[in-house]
């Protein structure tokens, strides 16, 4: 959520009738009970509130931390963890695999899967050592952190990822037999401290899942709300498309 001035995200990630809350049981196959997380800024520095278990299974935690935060920008984040190298469930399951993550004035979330962590991980440079957990989605961030710390914007940092995911793909697949790509969603959401980035990208060619909330719209599209002092990202039914290319929102 971006707004005009430091506010609260109850209604959306709580109280709606399809806030993050509801969506995290709403489909009791597609349950998110992997961890949760809310990322916010106070003075313009990032603060985490993570925990590794369901959300649904910690409703006063929740909604404590919600109280308590105040900020115009908030990203939470609930999980439903990917495991693209097969590791023992325990690994993978910890506060520190939980989304999302921060690094100085960058917060960041992904909903989706990257296939081949392990290359990307190896192209991190020193930037390797950075890594805390086993989410796949944490060398993503770490990433475009590199990229954006050696001088790119959000956008050209997304580029360079795909260049790297698909020529690391090419050279390594047959490595992979069981996998057909390189990736299940890149999408992300990605704050600076000042303005709010979405992207959205997924394999149309596929089949996807629906959406958690709503039957007739497929999972993996971005949706968003807009008002005159605020902006809400995923919410409702989607209202534009993106095309693949990331959109920024900030309050200049």
């Amino acid at each position: 959520m971006l707004s005009v001035n430091a506010s609260e995200a109850r209604r959306y990630l709580l109280e709606d009738p399809c806030s993050l809350y509801v969506q995290s049981k709403v489909d009791p196959k597609r349950l998110q009970s992997d961890g949760w997380g809310i990322g916010f800024y106070v003075n313009g520095i990032p603060h985490l509130v993570k925990s590794e278990k369901p959300v649904y299974a910690e409703y006063e935690k929740f909604s404590s931390a919600i109280r308590g935060i105040n900020s115009r920008i908030i990203l939470a984040h609930v999980r439903r963890a990917s495991n693209p190298r097969g590791m023992h469930r325990e690994r993978i399951i910890s506060i520190k695999n939980s989304q999302p993550f921060k690094h100085e004035n960058y917060i960041f979330a992904h909903n989706g899967t990257i296939n081949i962590p392990d290359e990307i991980a190896e192209s991190l440079g020193e930037w390797k050592q950075k890594i805390g957990g086993f989410n796949d989605s944490e060398i993503y961030f770490w990433y475009l952190v590199k990229e954006m710390t050696n001088g790119a914007s959000f956008p050209e940092a997304i580029k360079s990822f795909q260049r790297t995911l698909l020529e690391l793909w090419q050279k390594n697949r047959e490595k992979y037999p069981n996998k057909n790509r390189p990736y299940v969603g890149l999408n992300v959401v990605f704050s600076d401290g000042e303005s709010l980035y979405a992207y959205c990208k997924y394999d149309k060619k596929e089949k996807q899942a629906k959406s958690l909330c709503f039957k007739d719209q497929q999972a993996l599209q971005m949706s968003y709300l807009i008002s005159p002092t605020s902006l809400s990202s995923p919410r409702r039914r989607q209202t534009e498309k993106t095309n693949g290319n990331p959109s920024k929102a900030d309050t200049s």
